[in-house]
């Protein structure tokens, strides 16, 4: 066997072989149990900053929870009307409340100056800290009650799935979270409150005793990934959380090419930034049998090129069913993993600068 054939076949079975091992480990994800009622009382925290065309959806589907929650909308300084479209609903709804941020703090966040803002003279013994950008279903936050009370935990978060649209976001997208379900190592442990401290920004229940002795949203007020910081703090004091995956929580973070490659350059540069080891391998899986594929086709190789491609195709298709998206995209490949190659790359070139690409008009510094 020639040694370029051979070694086609050895790049992509590797390949493949790791998509296969992502997707087993997605598999064995506990789910989140069924509902139980009555629920604890618990106070909804939304901060809102330009998000005109996502808020009013997003409190419809909070209001019809079954556990029934309060809910604090709190406006980060939009500038187009985000928190005045609520202002007719909350009129009528009393369990609705809307709040002002104010001015930014020195030395804070936006989001988490905004949930502390949205935190204060809270009594009911559970926070849920939520996105705009998220759609729940009925009985998701009963359900996250159950995960809590049945697993002894102080935080629940959760995994959603993250609905796509366009070129852009269906190249990108599936592969982003491929990437991190393939680093977060075991569900199963993860689920019960062990191991490393994971955790979604979109959906994070906190048990507020136990925030609150851990010295609340002060104590994370500056970090560029402020959903991860909170699972580690509690997990510093003692105290137990766990991330599970679940269909009732929707997502769609980004709109279009432009917008997507700009928040995770930011999200991407801020949670793998830091790990020169994790950044140099993912780039190598990413870029290796992509430049690759390239040379076997300058080459004129044909049986190596498409060995190449095919694994790659058919790593990207797993991994988008897998996830729940369209698996027929992975047959652009390797041009998402090229794209997610980029997007890493100068996310972690930003980080080793100090800073992280701005959202929303405000910068973010490491």
């Amino acid at each position: 066997m020639p040694f370029t054939l051979a070694a086609a076949l050895l790049l992509g079975a590797a390949l493949f072989g790791l998509a296969l091992r992502t997707e087993e480990r997605r598999r064995q994800a506990p789910a989140l149990p069924g509902p139980r009622l009555p629920t604890p009382a618990t106070t909804v925290l939304l901060p809102v900053r330009d998000e005109r065309h996502n808020v009013v959806d997003c409190v419809e589907t909070l209001l019809a929870q079954t556990a029934a929650p309060l809910v604090r909308v709190i406006d980060d300084g939009s500038t187009d009307g985000s928190g005045e479209l609520l202002a007719g609903r909350a009129a009528g709804e009393p369990r609705l409340t809307l709040l002002e941020a104010g001015p930014l703090l020195p030395g804070w966040r936006g989001k988490i100056h905004a949930l502390q803002v949205g935190s204060e003279g809270v009594a009911t013994p559970w926070l849920l800290s939520t996105d705009a950008d998220t759609r729940h279903a009925p009985d998701l936050l009963a359900r996250a009650h159950v995960a809590a009370q049945d697993h002894g935990l102080d935080a629940v978060s959760l995994a959603g799935v993250q609905e796509v649209g366009g070129l852009g976001e269906n190249l990108l997208v599936p592969l982003v979270f491929a990437l991190l379900d393939a680093l977060l190592g075991d569900w199963n442990v993860a689920a019960a409150g062990k191991g490393p401290a994971v955790a979604n920004g979109q959906f994070i229940l906190l048990r507020r005793e136990a925030w609150e002795g851990c010295g609340g949203f002060e104590t994370v007020r500056n970090v560029p990934l402020d959903d991860v910081a909170v699972a580690a703090r509690l997990r510093a004091g003692g105290f137990r959380t766990g991330f599970f995956r679940t269909a009732g929580l929707r997502v769609r973070m980004y709109r279009g090419w432009g917008e997507s490659f700009r928040g995770w350059r930011r999200n991407l540069g801020g949670l793998l930034g830091a790990s020169p080891r994790t950044v140099a391998t993912s780039l190598a899986v990413l870029v290796l049998p992509a430049v690759a594929l390239g040379g076997a086709v300058l080459a004129g190789l044909a049986v190596e090129a498409t060995l190449l491609w095919g694994a790659g195709a058919a790593a990207s298709m797993l991994l988008r069913t897998g996830s729940g998206h369209r698996p027929a995209w992975g047959l652009l490949y390797p041009l998402d993993a090229l794209a997610l190659a980029a997007i890493l790359a100068r996310g972690t070139f930003d980080r080793w600068q100090g800073r992280l690409t701005s959202w929303k008009g405000r910068e973010f510094r490491v």
